[in-house]
């Protein structure tokens, strides 16, 4: 099937990371024809090292960019039989986008349906691409208030900690993936409204996807291939309880960062200010603290970086070494 005829219409879960990615993917993929691949970050892994593996329609350069893009930990834990996917991927992946639709077709198959989507938060910066690859492929860009997804952000162990770094992510994720609001196969669905309304949602985004809403994608079922606890929690059955959660998380000090760094983007996406801007030396504390915290980071994950720019091509190598760096945070989750 060729990736252009009407019936390929993939969709793209994207958005900034404990935005509600996660929670949106169960419930699309506990639909009877939709099978939502898990994260596969094929853009940074794949797409932005295309250059690394040369054209891949040499097949001597898609063998190499297949065998180290399946040997990744991501693409191990879907759990496929990756003997038959290396041979399809093989035999379709001719260039990135065929090889990006080859992969979440078969893993629609495997699954015995008929839709086929995948959920990668940092995709957020790819939309235009994909829409541009696919122009059946539906966008869902899922929206969460900035002070609530800092609040859990700092809390992730393969986030950092500071307020200013992961505003910054919450804004770039976002006005990245805002780029494409104006495209046909663009919808962004807010998680605030998401919880408290799901029926209603959930139907709007079944319309916009062109398949029919079954109240079954509102059952919470556990996956026993989930392992990490915040992927485990985003099973469950929804609540309203995570809504505004920044007001017990987050001192009104980090709160106000926040705010002043989003600035006029809070009305853009439909958030409005909360507090007062905050005192120059909170500012200035922050940026202290989110260079440290970026030098640190940059230190732990030496080997991964080290793979990255002088090594680009060894994806296994690279990908194994940043699960060896998240492994040791664990220990300092909270499950709060």
């Amino acid at each position: 099937m060729s990736t252009h005829e009407p019936q390929w219409n993939p969709i793209f879960i994207v958005g900034a990371p404990r935005s509600g990615t996660t929670l949106l993917r169960n419930m699309l993929n506990r639909h009877p024809a939709i099978a939502i691949c898990r994260e596969t970050d094929f853009h940074r892994l794949v797409y932005e090292r295309r250059r690394s593996f040369g054209s891949l329609g040499d097949l001597r350069n898609r063998q190499r960019l297949v065998k180290e893009y399946l040997a990744t930990p991501r693409i191990q834990r879907l759990r496929l039989n990756l003997p038959a996917l290396e041979q399809t991927l093989l035999r379709e992946g001719t260039g990135c986008e065929a090889l990006f639709a080859s992969l979440l077709r078969f893993y629609a198959q495997v699954h015995g349906k008929r839709r086929c989507g995948e959920k990668t938060p940092r995709h957020a910066l790819f939309t235009e691409t994909l829409c541009e690859w696919y122009p059946g492929a539906r966008i869902l860009h899922i929206l969460r208030d900035p002070r609530d997804v800092v609040a859990s952000l700092r809390r992730m162990p393969w986030a950092d900690r500071n307020v200013l770094g992961n505003a910054r992510l919450w804004l770039s994720s976002n006005l990245a993936a805002w780029r494409s609001r104006f495209r046909p196969q663009y919808l962004m669905v807010r998680y605030e409204e998401l919880v408290a309304s799901p029926e209603q949602e959930l139907g709007r985004v079944c319309a916009f996807v062109g398949e029919e809403y079954f109240p079954s994608m509102l059952v919470p079922n556990q996956d026993p291939n989930t392992q990490q606890p915040w992927y485990r929690r985003a099973e469950e059955r929804l609540t309203t309880e995570r809504i505004g959660k920044w007001r017990e998380q987050l001192p009104l000090e980090e709160a106000a960062l926040v705010d002043w760094f989003v600035g006029r983007h809070l009305h853009t996406f439909g958030y409005g200010a909360v507090t007062h801007p905050p005192a120059r030396l909170a500012i200035a504390r922050d940026v202290a603290s989110t260079f440290f915290q970026a030098a640190r980071r940059q230190a732990g994950e030496f080997p991964a970086a080290w793979y990255r720019f002088v090594r680009s091509s060894h994806l296994a190598k690279e990908e194994t070494a940043k699960e060896r760096f998240r492994s040791r945070q664990l220990a300092s989750y909270s499950d709060v």
